[in-house]
C-alpha cells in the first residue's frame, strides 16, 4: 500500500517519480514495438496494426483541440505557447500527422474511406475514450502531462519510433514514405515530450497540482499502452493485454478496518 504525500515534492524528485511510472510501461518493450524490431510479425499483421494506429491518430485534432480550448479558457498564458507549438507541429503544415499516417495504409491499397471503416480493437477503443476524456474534462496542464512521457519515450534516436522506422524499411521492405510517420515522430516527439515535462517541472509545484498531474500521467501511460495492445489484438485476434515491466501495481488506497481484524489496506 502506498500513502499519498500530504506535501509537494521537489520538482526534480516529482519528475523522477513520474519517469518511474513511465519506465514500468517502457514503450519500446511492448510486444507491438518489440515484435516489429525483432521481426516477429508479418507484413500483413503490421498492416492490420497500422489500421488501428490510424484510428487513434485521426482523433488527434480532437485531443489537441480540447487542450487548446482549455488553455485559452483558463487564461493560462504562460502555458499557452507550449500548447500552441505542439498543436501546430501536430496539425499544421501541408500534411498533418493524420495525412502522414495514412500513407502507410495507402501503400497497402487502402483509401481513407476504407481505413475509416476499420473496426477498432478493444484496446484501441479504450485508448481513444481515455484520451478524449482526459483532454476534454481536465486542465490543459493535465492534458499535456498525459501526453508528455508517452511522447518522450516515443521520440529520439533511441526511442520506440526510430527502431520502428528502421525495421519497417530495411527488413519488411515498406517504403520510407509509408513508414514516414515513425521517422517524423522520432524527430518531433522527443521535443514535444521534453517541453511538456519541463512544463510539469515548472507549473506542478503544489501538492494538489502534483496529484492531478500524477493521475494524468498515469492515465496517459495506460491509455497508450492499451492502444499498442489494440495493435496486437488486431494482428492476432486475441484479447491480449501487456502487463508491463513492473512486477505489481502499487495503488494508493485508504486504510480500512474489518470487524475484529487488524488495520488493513494492502492492495494485494
Amino acid at each position: 500500500m502506498t500513502e499519498r504525500a500530504a506535501v509537494a515534492k521537489d520538482p526534480d524528485a516529482f519528475v523522477r517519480e513520474l519517469w518511474g511510472y513511465a519506465h514500468a510501461l517502457e514503450m519500446k518493450e511492448h510486444p507491438w514495438f518489440k515484435g516489429v524490431r525483432e521481426h516477429r510479425w508479418t507484413r500483413e499483421q503490421i498492416v492490420r496494426a497500422e489500421m488501428q494506429h490510424y484510428l487513434r491518430v485521426r482523433m488527434n485534432p480532437v485531443f489537441f483541440g480540447y487542450i487548446v480550448t482549455n488553455v485559452v479558457a483558463e487564461k493560462n498564458y504562460e502555458l499557452m505557447p507550449i500548447v500552441m507549438e505542439n498543436f501546430m507541429e501536430e496539425l499544421g503544415g501541408e500534411r498533418t500527422h493524420v495525412d502522414v499516417m495514412l500513407q502507410f495504409l495507402e501503400e497497402a491499397g487502402l483509401t481513407r474511406e476504407q481505413a475509416d471503416a476499420a473496426e477498432p480493437a478493444p484496446g484501441t477503443m479504450a485508448a481513444i475514450e481515455m484520451i478524449v476524456g482526459c483532454c476534454q474534462r481536465r486542465s490543459a496542464l493535465e492534458g499535456i502531462a498525459m501526453l508528455s512521457f508517452v511522447e518522450a519515450m516515443h521520440g529520439g534516436p533511441d526511442g520506440a519510433a526510430a527502431g520502428m522506422f528502421e525495421a519497417l524499411t530495411r527488413h519488411y521492405g515498406f517504403s520510407a514514405r509509408a513508414a514516414a510517420t515513425y521517422e517524423l515522430h522520432a524527430e518531433q516527439d522527443t521535443g514535444h515530450g521534453d517541453r511538456q515535462i519541463q512544463a510539469i517541472h515548472r507549473f506542478a509545484r503544489d501538492a494538489q497540482t502534483q496529484d492531478k498531474v500524477r493521475a494524468a500521467v498515469k492515465l496517459g501511460l495506460e491509455a497508450f499502452n492499451y492502444e499498442w495492445d489494440g495493435h496486437v489484438q488486431a494482428m492476432t485476434g486475441e484479447r491480449a493485454y501487456w502487463r508491463g515491466l513492473a512486477p505489481r501495481i502499487d495503488l494508493v488506497t485508504p486504510p480500512f478496518r474489518l470487524p475484529n481484524a487488524p488495520l488493513g489496506g494492502d492492495v494485494r
